[in-house]
C-alpha cells in the first residue's frame, strides 16, 4: 500500500475565526510505506511553514500497524518514525472564506508528496449590540458577563452589586452559555426590569473562554472601556470608579481581591497570598498569568487585538489572553487593595488555591524519585498541554501587537517562539527557572515545568532510533487530550486511581438549541483488535435504530488509537454492518470534545464506564435515563476491589435493562440487581432481553463428517488478563490431564483461537502440541469452525457466550462450563450439541472425554446443529425491543 498517510491526533476546529492574525497547532503521524521522509512542510493556504518536530517515535501508531517487516500496511516500519507536530500560521483571512491546510512530505529522492489536512471555513464574530442609555457622567464601560447555570442567589447578589456601582454610565452585557431552561428564565427575570442589561443566549454551548469571547464581541461600539465580570462574585460598589481613577495611561487595569467562599465567610484577605505580583515583565506574564478577569478594566483598543481569541484547542484563559494583549500595547497597572469578593467553590475555573500552588525546591527533587514512566508522561504532558498552547498564545500576539511592543518585549517573546529551536534561548529558561527557584515565587516554577518539558523534547529527539529499543519510556507521544477541561486537572498522580477516573470522567458537553436529537450509543473505543462479539452487538443495535429513522451516533469515551487505512471496510465486513457508516454517525468523545448534544438526546450504555459516563450526561441534561446494553454482569470481570464496586454501581442508575440472554436477565433477577432490586416487582417493564446473533454457519454433510481421518479439537484460547472469565489455565490443564489420559492422541490435532498474540504453539505433553492461530476474519473463522470435530469453550459468567453456540451450530460436540442458572439443562435446550461441564478441571476432563466417545455419531451433531439462537441481526433487535429503547429514551 503506498502512498503518504496522514493521521491528526485531534480533529481542526470546525472554523476558525482569524481576525489579524491566528495560529493552528497540529500534531499527528506521517509516514510514507517506502520512502524516508526528510522534511516535512505545512501548507497553509500556500504558504510553507516548517514544522515544529518530525520523524519523532510514535510506538502506539507503530503497534497498531506493524510491529514486524510482514505488515502490509508498513513493511519498511517507517510509521515508528513518523510523529510530528507544528504551528500553521493564518496571517490574514483568505478572499475565499476557507483555510486550505495541506502537509508536503519531501524525500532523498523522487517528487514530494502532498495530503491535504483540512479546508476550514473562517469564522465570523458577533456583531455588537446597540444600546440606547440615558446620559450619564464618564465614559460608557461595558461589562461584559458570561453565565452558565449560575448559582442563582449568588448571580442575585453579583446583579446588585452591578447596579449600585458609583460609577453609573455603564451597560452590562450578559452572554449565557446554553444554560438550562429554568435557570435562563431566572436569568432574564432578575434583569428584565433594568434597560442597562442586555441578555443574550449563546445557540450552543462554548465553554467559558469562548463565551467570554462572544460576550466581548457584543460590546457596543461606543463603549470605551470594558470589565470583565464573573457570575457569582460580589462588586464593592466603588469598583468601576477607583479602576477608572487608576487606569491612567495604560491599557489595563486591575485590582486585589477578597477570597470568600459562597455564604461570603473569609478564606483570604488578599490574592497574593503566596506569589509577587508582576504584571510588567511579558516573560513572566506569558509563562503564569497574575491578572484576574473579574478585576480587571481595559480600554476597547485591547479589545480591538484580542478578538478574536485564539483558537481553542487548549485549555486557554480569557484573561490570561486579555492581559498579554494590553502588556504588549502599552502596559498594566495594579490598585493594591480588594474591590471585589471573590467566591471560591467546586465550580470555580481555576480558584485561588490552585492559581497559588507552588512546590519548593524540596518537594521538586522529592517528585524526582517517582517512577520514571510517569515522571516522563508529566514531561510529555507540559510539553503539548502547557509549552505549545503557549507558543501559540506568542505567535498570534506577535503578529497582531508585534510591531507595537517594545524592543525587549520584542525580544523577550521572539526568545520564547525560538525556544524549539534555539540551545541559547532554552538556557535562558532555564536560568530563569533557576531564580524563580531560589528567589520569591512569581510564577509558581513554571519556566522549570516548561524547561523539563524542553529537555524531555530534547532527548526524544536525540534517543529516537529507526526501530523500539526494549524499555524506551520516550515514544509514546504526543498526548490525546491537548484541550484538559480545568476539571481534569485534578486527575490523579497515580496511575491506578488514574485510570479510574479517567475511565468514568464525564463527557464535555455542548448543549445546543439547534443541535438535532441523536441517539447516542456510547462504547468504549474502536480497536479492530479487540473486535469480538460485544462490539457486534454494539454496531447492529445503532444500526437498526438508524434503519428505523433515528439520528444514531456512536461516541467513543475512551481513547482512540491510530486506526489503519481502510478499517471502516473492516468494521463493516462483519455480520449485519454493511453500510454501517453511511448510516450512523461517529464521534470521538474525548479527542473531539465538546460534543454537541440537543436537550433532547438519548443516551445508551454498553460496558459499565461508559453506564457512569452516560449517567453524568442525562443528569446534566436533567433527562430520566439512559437504555443499558448489557452483555455479562460485569464486576465478575475484575478482582474484588475499585473496578468491581464501581462496576456494580453502575446497574442502580436509572436505566432500561436490554439483556443479551435470557439466562443473563434471570441471574440478575435471580440476584435483584439493577432492574430488579425492589424484588421484581417493576423489573419487567425495565428489562428486555435479546440474543446475540451467532455467526452463521453450516454444518458439514454427514459423509463429510464420516469420512474425516484425522479429528480435531478446536480450544476457545484467551490468554490475556482481560479475557479471564474465559478461563484458559483451566481448559489448558484439563487438555493437559487428557492427553495423559489418553483422550487425544495418534489422530487428533488440537488448536485454539481467540488470542490477540501471534502463532504459537504449546506443548501439553505425549507429544501433542497445542497450535494457538492468530485472529481472523469472521468468514475465516467460520471455516475453521466447520473443519473441527469437538469444541472447548469456558466462560466463568452467567451469559452462555457465542463461541460455544457457534462451535455447537458448526456441528461440533462443544464443552462448555454451567454457571448457576447456567444449567446442563438450559444448555442442552439449545443445542444437544453443548456438553456442559462443572467449572474444575476434573469436570472439563470428563467432559471431553464424552465428547470425544460421541464423536462419531454423526447424527447427533448435525442434529445438535440447529441451535435455539437467533443468526440475524434483525431477528435480535427486532420492532418491539427498538420500540421500546425508543420509547424510554423520548421520556
Amino acid at each position: 500500500m503506498g502512498g503518504l498517510q496522514v493521521n491528526l491526533d485531534s480533529p481542526l476546529p470546525a472554523d476558525v475565526p482569524i481576525g489579524a492574525g491566528t495560529a493552528l497547532f497540529v500534531a499527528g503521524t506521517c509516514f510514507d510505506p517506502e520512502r524516508r521522509i526528510t522534511r516535512l512542510t505545512l501548507l497553509v493556504d500556500g504558504e510553507p511553514q516548517a514544522v515544529l518536530a518530525h520523524g519523532m517515535p510514535r510506538l502506539d501508531y507503530f503497534r497498531a500497524l506493524a510491529q514486524d517487516a510482514s505488515s502490509a500496511e508498513d513493511p519498511r516500519l517507517h510509521s515508528y518514525r513518523s510523529g510530528f507536530w507544528g504551528l500553521a500560521l493564518i496571517r490574514e483571512a483568505p478572499p475565499s472564506g476557507h483555510v486550505e491546510l495541506l502537509l508536503q512530505a519531501s524525500f532523498a529522492s523522487g517528487p514530494d508528496a502532498t495530503e491535504p489536512l483540512g479546508r476550514i471555513p473562517v469564522a465570523d464574530q458577533p456583531e455588537p449590540i446597540r444600546v440606547e442609555l440615558p446620559p450619564a457622567e464618564g465614559p460608557l464601560v461595558a461589562i461584559c458577563l458570561a453565565t452558565y447555570n449560575p448559582p442563582l442567589e449568588l448571580f442575585r447578589r453579583q446583579v446588585e452589586s452591578i447596579r449600585a456601582q458609583t460609577h453609573a454610565n455603564w451597560v452590562c452585557l450578559i452572554s449565557d452559555d446554553c444554560s438550562r431552561p429554568g435557570h435562563f428564565q431566572a436569568i432574564q427575570e432578575l434583569v428584565a426590569a433594568d434597560r442597562r442589561f442586555v441578555v443574550s443566549r449563546s445557540p450552543r454551548r462554548l465553554g467559558f473562554y469562548l463565551n467570554f469571547e462572544r460576550a466581548l464581541a457584543l460590546a457596543p461600539p461606543d463603549a470605551s472601556l470594558i470589565a470583565l465580570c464573573d457570575q457569582d462574585d460580589y462588586w464593592y460598589p466603588e469598583k468601576l470608579e477607583v479602576l477608572l481613577g487608576a487606569l491612567g495611561d495604560s491599557q489595563l487595569v486591575y485590582s486585589d481581591a477578597r477570597i470568600v467562599d459562597q455564604a461570603g465567610g473569609p478564606i483570604a484577605s488578599t490574592y497574593w497570598s503566596v506569589r509577587r505580583n508582576n504584571h510588567r515583565d511579558l516573560a513572566s506574564l506569558l509563562v503564569a498569568n497574575s491578572v484576574t478577569g473579574a478585576a480587571s478594566l481595559f480600554r476597547r483598543r485591547v479589545l480591538e487585538h484580542a478578538l478574536p481569541f485564539p483558537p481553542a484547542q487548549f485549555a486557554h484563559f480569557h484573561d490570561h489572553w486579555i492581559a498579554l494583549v494590553a502588556l504588549a500595547l502599552g502596559g498594566i497597572e495594579f490598585v493594591q487593595r480588594p474591590l471585589y469578593d471573590y467566591v471560591q467553590h467546586g465550580h470555580a475555573a481555576l480558584g485561588h488555591a490552585q492559581a497559588n500552588q507552588i512546590f519548593t525546591l524540596r518537594q521538586r527533587l522529592a517528585r524526582l524519585s517517582i517512577d520514571s514512566r510517569e515522571r516522563v508522561r508529566a514531561y510529555r504532558g507540559r510539553y503539548f498541554v502547557d509549552l505549545a498552547r503557549l507558543m501559540v498564545f506568542a505567535s498570534i500576539l506577535d503578529m497582531r501587537c508585534g510591531d507595537e511592543m517594545s524592543p525587549r518585549q520584542q525580544r523577550e517573546l521572539r526568545d520564547f517562539i525560538r525556544l524549539e529551536r534555539s540551545w541559547p534561548a532554552m538556557a535562558r529558561l532555564g536560568l530563569r527557572a533557576i531564580r524563580e527557584l531560589i528567589g520569591a515565587p512569581e510564577t509558581l516554577g513554571a519556566e522549570w515545568a516548561l524547561f523539563q518539558s524542553l529537555v524531555w523534547r530534547r532527548m526524544l529527539s536525540m534517543s529516537a532510533t529507526d526501530s523500539p529499543r526494549r524499555r524506551l519510556r520516550l515514544d509514546a507521544v504526543p498526548p490525546v487530550d491537548l484541550a484538559p477541561n480545568p476539571a481534569r486537572r485534578e486527575v490523579p498522580d497515580l496511575e491506578g486511581p488514574r485510570l479510574l477516573w479517567e475511565k468514568t470522567a464525564p463527557l464535555e458537553l455542548a448543549v445546543s438549541d439547534e443541535a438535532p436529537r441523536r441517539l447516542n450509543i456510547l462504547i468504549p473505543t474502536i480497536d479492530l483488535e479487540h473486535f469480538f462479539g460485544g462490539y457486534i452487538a454494539k454496531l447492529n443495535l445503532a444500526a437498526r435504530l438508524a434503519q428505523r429513522g433515528a439520528r444514531v451516533r456512536l461516541v467513543t469515551v475512551d481513547p482512540v488509537g491510530p486506526l489503519p487505512r481502510g478499517w471502516k471496510s473492516r468494521v463493516e465486513a462483519y455480520g449485519g454492518l454493511r453500510g454501517f457508516f453511511d448510516q450512523v454517525e461517529v464521534a470521538l468523545g474525548r479527542e473531539a470534545a465538546p460534543l454537541e448534544v440537543s436537550r433532547s438526546d438519548g443516551f445508551i450504555a454498553s460496558t459499565w464506564w461508559t453506564a457512569h459516563v452516560a449517567q453524568a450526561a442525562v443528569t446534566e441534561l436533567g433527562l430520566g435515563g439512559f437504555a443499558y446494553l448489557i452483555q455479562e454482569y460485569e464486576p465478575m470481570t475484575f478482582p474484588m476491589g475499585s473496578f468491581a464496586a464501581l462496576a456494580a454501581q453502575s446497574y442502580t442508575f436509572p436505566h432500561l435493562a436490554l439483556f443479551s440472554s435470557e439466562l443473563l436477565r434471570d441471574y440478575f433477577r435471580r440476584h435483584e440487581i439493577g432492574v430488579y432490586a425492589d424484588g421484581g416487582g417493576g423489573g419487567h417493564q425495565l428489562a428486555v432481553a435479546f440474543q446475540n446473533a451467532i455467526t452463521p454457519i453450516s454444518a458439514p454433510a454427514p459423509d463429510q463428517l464420516t469420512a474425516r481421518t484425522t479429528r480435531r479439537l478446536l480450544f476457545y484460547a484467551r490468554p490475556e488478563p482481560h479475557a479471564a472469565r474465559n478461563m484458559f489455565e483451566l481448559g489448558l490443564l484439563a487438555l493437559q490431564r487428557a492427553v495423559a489420559e489418553g483422550t487425544f492422541r495418534d489422530g487428533w490435532a488440537l488448536a485454539g483461537i481467540g488470542s490477540v498474540g501471534p502463532r504459537r504453539r504449546v506443548r501439553l505433553g505425549a507429544g501433542v502440541e497445542l497450535e494457538l492461530l492468530p485472529r481472523s476474519g469472521q468468514d475465516e473463522y467460520a471455516r475453521v469452525l466447520a473443519e473441527h470435530d469437538i469444541g472447548l469453550a469456558l466462560m466463568y459468567t452467567p451469559h452462555p457466550s457465542l463461541v460455544p453456540l457457534e462451535m455447537a451450530c458448526a456441528g461440533m460436540l462443544t464443552v462448555t462450563n454451567t454457571f448457576e442458572n447456567k444449567t446442563a439443562e438450559a444448555l442442552a435446550s439449545i443445542s444437544t450439541n453443548l456438553i456442559a461441564a462443572p467449572p474444575t478441571v476434573e469436570g472439563v476432563v470428563r467432559a471431553l472425554a464424552q465428547a470425544a466417545d460421541g464423536v462419531g455419531d454423526v447424527e447427533r451433531r448435525v442434529r445438535g446443529s440447529q441451535v435455539a439462537w437467533s443468526r440475524d441481526w434483525a431477528d435480535s433487535f427486532g420492532p418491539e425491543l427498538l420500540a421500546q429503547v425508543e420509547s424510554y429514551l423520548a421520556r
